[in-house]
């Protein structure tokens, strides 16, 4: 019986581990420029929380300024809207969401947000939001993954572990992708 029992219990946590986790459906570079109105390298400055006008969700807003438009014509600064974050003591978490670390280089595919306030939201959740790495040598990479994430491939839920490659490939298909 306690077998049974013990059983029982630890898939009912695998279930709930399951659950917390985000699963996408993996979409191609291009894929993610066409959808997206405004590609950017850029570097996060600063970063808020708030509650939304019903008090019911927290989005985080970061401002960006701006080293390098891939696509369309951004301003110097962008302001990025994700959902989640921390305001009055409270605490939302969204697996797929990663927020940004002020100081951070980024790699971004947005289209304007939902609000109409001026503020982007990325393409794609953690998808269009590409972290920029540099080696000691001044090499820059880039990746899309994260933790907590699964994706969906040929009917079977796996792992996502992003897209890696350099920063100037990445800008060689956004461009080869813009003249399509």
């Amino acid at each position: 019986m306690t077998r049974r029992v013990s059983a029982a219990f630890c898939a009912a946590v695998l279930l709930a581990a399951a659950a917390l986790a985000t699963t996408v459906r993996p979409v191609s570079l291009e894929t993610l420029t066409q959808q997206a109105s405004t590609v950017v390298e850029a570097r996060a400055m600063e970063s808020w929380s708030a509650w939304d006008d019903q008090q019911h969700l927290i989005f985080t807003y970061t401002k960006l300024q701006v080293s390098k438009a891939l696509k369309g014509a951004p301003g110097h600064t962008i302001t990025v809207k994700q959902l989640g974050g921390s305001a009055r003591g409270f605490t939302q978490k969204v697996s797929g969401v990663r927020h940004f670390i002020p100081g951070e280089e980024t790699v971004l595919f947005l289209t304007p947000s939902d609000a109409h306030d001026g503020s982007m939201a990325v393409v794609g959740l953690m998808q269009g939001q590409f972290r920029v790495h540099r080696s000691s040598a001044g090499e820059a990479t880039v990746t899309n993954g994260m933790p907590d994430v699964q994706q969906l491939s040929n009917g079977r839920v796996m792992q996502y572990s992003g897209d890696h490659m350099s920063l100037n490939d990445l800008e060689q298909r956004v461009k080869g992708a813009n003249l399509k």
